[in-house]
Order: structure tokens, then sequence, then C-alpha cells
């Protein structure tokens, strides 16, 4: 049977039109078997090319174009089909010069200019895409996808205002347009316009909910709007629809470590390092993700594959910079901050912050306070603008310039107040807790328990407590110097216990225990207890540090009637001044501390609850003061070892060289354990005697009740 090539010629047709590619493919390679002249045969291949990228095989495309391009120079549309090609396959040059061919043959042609564009772009020539994309549009000024296209090239470039203009222009001309509400949220999200940007990306999963890479950026926007269940929830849409999208695992990653859970995160980060090694932004985010599980040594490794990878990666020599000042490595931090800056520009924030924090360390205020009036630390993002807030803060106060240092601790409190971590948190949830615990402590019931004569099971608990900055961390440091105790730094036992006890910690509810209650209680503290240290590495003596515990006591009493309490105080004007300039991680308890007035009111209730304990409870309780720990350590530290039942070890008074030897302290003090004891803490309240006046009438019955002169 004689095969008429014009039929096959229309049949292809008819199937691409049809959009039939498969078939169209296979009739054109059948009709290429037929003996052709030069000129029909160069006409088949092109349109064969075209046809083979459609169906995304460009290798294919390229090896038919090239042939028709070679026997039609003059084509127009075979060199821009050759060009869109040759870019998919990764020849960037070529493509340039087949685009450029095609406009020069056809100067009309927009789908050619737009398709340049592409290729500049890709190539890093932002200029020559946006001239390419703008001469697209003097032809075709209704063309929708060059308008999205030079947006995103306007993005690149920093102009945010006019690639908004070039998406909307774009969505004006096609409402349905998926890719252009997509990189219209982008943009907002650039421009700091979270809620637009998330109703773009809405917009865009609307239209397409298939869409992996809006899926991903929704999770950006909704993790900049602190939304974090929701960002984690938007990234595993998109890895459902995609499993290698490196990106998205790495973003899940970020959105896991805000949610505090590390564990997950490093799984999110390792995954995306599977499908992409040499992804130098998820090796320094693994990096943080081991620092926050307490993998010191592989952090470090992950920020050094980082800079490997990508030698000019800032965040990764910041991470390494903070991780080793954050771990009172200060040699290291210092060889860190020099590497960093051989690659970095010497005055780029980062840097004159790490600078400044080296330069503190030196107690040289100075040149620390140099550098920090040097940033413009509103331009940057609020965890930068609060680190930057609080060293700037203390800079001053060292400098003696008072009025100062309080408009930056004012500045940071007001920062965190305003962050979507902070408003996640209810700071008269715990105040009103605390309130309501005191009143029923100081009335009613009596407790009715007794305490047996058989305590828990060794190793002997004793709970450290006071109020947040009394001076808990020296002290825990200055313990864990001594052969025979165990220091869990400010670990959940407690809170674990308290949730499975599940009621207000009354008087009355807490005689109605059972001792089959008290038993399964004091099972899950210790569950808790081995997670933290294994019985096999524990000593004679546990104590559990978490200042807030204090709150609780009443609780602890009745699951562990022979513990003891370590009590330390200190001036509660310097404590109550001490928490306020300080950043600590949100929860309901610290969001208290974000003004002189609610930090006191606090501090007020804590005693009072406190002090109700210590009326109805028999407590054994060793009472310690901060200033005098400060003034004469091994004075204040004998009768405290003593009442631990230990015998003296003088290396309790070697805490520097402890501190030192520790891999993390997860307390603001981390910096302050490791320099010789100083009173210069001790009475700096006064130096802002005029802000504490509204707060005064508040602490001075905790004044006069501890035994301090005010």
């Amino acid at each position: 049977m004689t095969v008429n090539p014009q039929d096959l010629l229309e049949s292809a047709l008819h199937d691409a039109r049809a959009e039939r590619f498969t078939a169209a493919e296979k009739t054109l390679r059948l009709l290429l078997s037929e003996p052709l002249n030069q000129q029909d045969r160069a006409a088949v291949q092109g349109l064969l090319g075209a046809v083979c990228a459609s169906l995304g095989d460009h290798p294919a495309a390229v090896e038919e174009l090239e042939s028709a391009a070679a026997a039609l120079p003059d084509d127009a549309s075979i060199a821009a089909n050759l060009s869109v090609s040759l870019r998919e396959v990764g020849r960037l040059d070529d493509a340039i010069a087949a685009g450029k061919k095609a406009t020069a043959l056809h100067p009309q042609f927009a789908e050619a200019h737009c398709n340049l564009g592409v290729a500049l772009r890709t190539k890093g020539d932002l200029a020559g895409a946006a001239v390419s994309y703008r001469r697209a549009l003097q032809v075709r000024p209704d063309f929708a996808e060059a308008h999205n296209n030079l947006g995103i090239v306007l993005r690149d470039m920093g102009e945010l205002e006019d690639a908004i203009t070039s998406y909307r222009r774009a969505l004006e001309l096609r409402p349905d347009y998926a890719e252009a509400h997509n990189n219209l949220g982008v943009a907002l999200k650039d421009k700091g316009a979270c809620d637009d940007a998330v109703a773009a990306y809405r917009r865009a999963l609307e239209l397409r909910p298939d869409y992996a890479e809006a899926h991903n950026n929704l999770g950006v926007a909704l993790k900049d709007k602190g939304a974090c269940d929701d960002a984690v929830a938007a990234y595993q849409r998109a890895l459902e629809l995609r499993p290698g999208y490196a990106e998205a695992h790495n973003n899940l990653g970020v959105a896991l470590l805000d949610r505090g859970d590390a564990e997950d995160a490093a799984a999110s980060f390792q995954r995306a390092l599977e499908l992409r090694p040499g992804y130098a932004e998820a090796h320094s985010n693994l990096g943080i993700a081991f620092k926050d599980l307490g993998r010191l040594e592989d952090a470090i490794a992950s920020y050094l594959d980082a800079l490997r990878a990508k030698p000019d990666l800032a965040e990764a020599h910041d991470n390494l910079c903070e991780l080793y000042e954050r771990t009172n490595k200060v040699p290291e931090f210092e060889k860190a901050l020099a590497n960093a800056q051989r690659v970095l520009k010497e005055d780029s924030p980062k840097i004159l912050l790490r600078r400044a924090q080296l330069a503190s360390r030196k107690e040289r205020f100075e040149e620390a306070i140099s550098d920090l009036e040097k940033i413009r630390a509103e331009d940057f993002n609020p965890q930068f603008r609060s680190i930057y807030l609080v060293l700037l803060g203390k800079t001053y106060d060292r400098l003696q310039r008072f009025d100062d240092a309080f408009s930056a601790f004012c500045a940071v409190n007001e920062l965190a107040e305003a962050s979507p971590q902070y408003q996640r948190f209810d700071p008269d949830k715990f105040l009103d807790a605390v309130l309501s615990r005191r009143d029923s402590w100081r009335s009613g019931t009596a407790p009715a328990w007794t305490v047996p004569e058989a305590g828990p099971a060794e190793p002997s608990l004793t709970f450290l407590v006071g109020f947040p900055r009394s001076g808990t961390t020296l002290l825990d440091t200055i313990l864990r110097g001594h052969p025979e105790i165990s220091v869990v730094e400010e670990m959940p036992m407690v809170d674990t216990m308290r949730a499975a006890f599940g009621r207000p910690e009354t008087v009355d509810s807490l005689n109605r225990l059972s001792e089959g209650d008290i038993e399964q209680l004091r099972a899950t503290y210790a569950q808790e207890l081995d997670r933290q240290i294994p019985p096999s590495q524990r000593r004679k003596v546990v104590v559990d540090k978490y200042p807030l515990n204090i709150t609780s006591v009443g609780l602890i009493h009745r699951v562990f009637p022979k513990a003891k309490y370590i009590f330390i105080e200190r001036h509660p004007c310097d404590c109550v001044l001490s928490c306020f300039i300080q950043n600590f991680d949100a929860n309901d308890a610290m969001a208290n501390f974000l003004s002189l007035e609610r930090t006191a009111t606090l501090y007020d209730a804590v005693m009072g609850l406190w002090q109700a304990y210590r009326s109805r409870l028999d407590l054994e309780v060793h009472e310690l003061r901060y200033e005098a720990l400060v003034h004469d350590l091994e004075d204040a530290c004998r009768p405290l070892i003593d009442f631990l039942g230990l015998e003296w070890n003088d290396n309790v008074l070697n805490y520097r060289e402890t501190a030192l030897n520790r891999e993390t302290i997860k307390t603001p003090s981390y910096n302050q354990v490791i320099k010789p004891l100083y009173s210069q803490a001790i009475g700096r309240w006064k130096n802002y005697e005029d802000k504490f006046a509204p707060v005064l009438p508040i602490l001075k019955p905790w004044i006069e009740a501890f035994g301090y002169e005010d």
C-alpha cells in the first residue's frame, strides 16, 4: 500500500493540534522514512522537534531541530524552538545564540523575544532578560506570559513594586494564571505583606490544587505569620505532590524547628540533603537542629559542610560563630569570625554584631558600641534585631549610659511582645494560675497527709528553686563540680508530672490523692528523669534545677515528701530588673517579663505562693543568698554541701572550669558563669531607680521580708 506523504503530514498536524503528541511523533517518524527532498525533510524535522519538546524529550528535540536549522537557516520558528530545547538541556550559550537569531530573523516574533528572555535570565543576565521581555510586550502588549516573566526578573533585581505591577497586569489579562498568582505571592511576601501573599498563594491553589511550588510558598508565608502548624501542613502537601522536592523538605525542617521538634526537623534536612547533597542551606539548618539536640560536634560538622558547599553562605558563618559564642568557646569563636570576615563584607550587619559580641566578651565596650551603632537593625528580621538590642542595652549599661540602655531593653521587649512566638502565649494564664494557687494555699483546708518514714528511692532528690535570674545558673554550675552531685538543668520532669496530675494544685486536690496515684506520678517523673540522665550515670544526689518549679512545691512535696529544697534569693529589685532585660524563650511564664510592672507583679505572686507553702508544709529547705555566694563562695557553699549530706570537695570552687567543660548552658547566664565572681550586678537596679518608682510598692514587702536594704 502506497503512503501519501501529504496525508501523513496532515494527520501529524491534526494530532499535534489536539495535543496527541505521541501519535504525532510516531506519524512524523514514519513520514521521515519516506523519500523527501531536503527542504521538506527539514520542515518535517522542525515539526518533529517541536513535538518532542512538547513530550519533554528535549535531547531528541535538539537533534531534530539542529538538523532542520542547518537546512533552513532563515526559519525563525525553527530557531526559536531550538533555543527553548537547548536551554532545557543546559546549553545556555547556544540557546541564547539561537534565540537572538530567531528575533533577528523575525523582530515581531513576541514568543521568541520572551523565550530569549528566559534563557538570558537562566544565564544570569537579568538586564538582558528584562530587555527581551519588554520587546515582546512592545510587539504584544497583551502577552500575559511576558508580563509574568518580566515580573520574575524585576523581583530578582530587587524592584519589588515594578514586579508586583507586572504580575498584576498578567492577571488582568489572564485571571486564571496560577503561576502569576504564585509569583505575585512571592513578591508580596518579600515586601512584607504576608496576608496578601497568603491570599495570592491560596488563589493559585484554587486554580491548581496540585501546584507543589505554591503549597511550599504558602508554607513560607504562613511560617512568617507565626502559623507553624499550618506551615507544616502546607509543606507536607507539597511533598505529597512532589516527594523529591528538596526545598520543601528543607522548609519543613525549618518550620519543625520553630515548633520545637528538632528530631523531625533533622530528618527533614537530611532528606533534603539526600536529594541535593550540595544544598548548603540545608547543611546549615541541619546544624541548627543538631545544636538544639545537644549534638554540638555534629552541628559544627554541618556548618562546615555548608561552608564547603558555599563558602560565602553568611548564615552558616553566623551559625558557627553563634554556636561557639553560646558554648563559651571564645578562641574558636574568634577564629570563626576571622574566617567569616575574609569572605563576607566586614561592614555587614551580622559581622558587626558578632564583632561586638567578641569585643564585649573581652570587655572592650567602647569598641563594641562603635560596631553596634553602625548597624541599621530596623532593616532586619525580628530575631536579629532582638539579639542586637539585648547586646546594645547591656553594652550601654556597662558604659553607664543607663537611659540609652533602658530604651534598648524596652525596645527588645516591645519587639518580643509583637512577635508571633510571644503572641502564641498568654501571660495572664500563668500569673492567674499562680495567684489562684497562692490564695488556695493561704486559706481553706489544711494538708492532711503525713510524711512516711521511707522516702523515694535513691538517688535523693533536691529541687533548686527561686525566681528566674536569682543566681540559679551560677549555683547549678558550682554544684556540678561535686563528684557526688548530678544536676538536671531546666528539664520537664515536674511539667510531665503536673500534666499527668491534670488538676489545680490545691490542698484539697492533693489531699484526695491515693497512694496509687502518688506512685503513678512518681513513676511519671522517674520516666522523664531517666530520659535526661540514665540511672547508670547518676550520682548520689540529683538536683532538679528549674527555678519556677517553686510554683509547684505543693505537688512535689506530696509526691516526694522527703525531697529537699535549695531556695536561692536575690534582692527583689535586682531580680526583677534582670528578668526584664533578658531575652527569654517564649512561654506563658516568660511573657510576664516584658514590663517592669508585670515582672514585679509575678515576683510578688510567686513569693507569696512560696511563703504559703513554707507556712503550711514541713519542707526541708536550705536558703542561700546570691549576694553571699558572690561575696564568699566557700563560706556560702560549705553549709549547702552539708545540707545535701555530702562531704566537702574543693572542686565546687572551680565553677569556671566546670562551666567551660559544659557543652551547653540553657539559660541567659551562659556567658556570665565562666567569669570570676563579680559584684557588679549587685545593686544594679539603683542605676534605674527612677524607672522603679511604680513597682517599689509591690516589691518593698519582699525587700523587708528578705532583710535587704532598699
